[in-house]
C-alpha cells in the first residue's frame, strides 16, 4: 500500500524551488524580528507566525509552479 505517489522530475524541481523560497522567507522574517528586537526591545513576530508563513510560502509556491508546469505541458 502506497500513501504517496512518486514525484515526477519537474515536481521535484518545483519542490526544491519552493523549499528554497520558504527557507529565504524564514531567514528574512527572523532577520526582521531580530533587528526590531535590537532596536525596540520587542519582537513583532511570534514564532508561530514565522513558522506558518514559511510553510505556506514553500507549499504555495510549489503548488503554483506545479499548476503552471501542468498547464504548459497540456498546451
Amino acid at each position: 500500500m502506497k500513501f504517496f505517489k512518486k514525484m515526477s522530475e519537474f515536481e521535484q524541481s518545483n519542490w526544491k524551488s519552493g523549499a528554497l523560497l520558504g527557507f529565504y522567507t524564514y531567514m528574512l522574517l527572523l532577520f526582521i524580528n531580530y533587528i526590531y528586537d535590537l532596536i525596540f526591545k520587542i519582537e513583532p513576530l511570534t514564532s508561530g507566525i514565522i513558522f506558518w508563513t514559511g510553510i505556506l510560502i514553500a507549499f504555495g509556491y510549489e503548488l503554483v509552479l506545479n499548476l503552471k508546469s501542468k498547464k504548459d505541458v497540456k498546451n
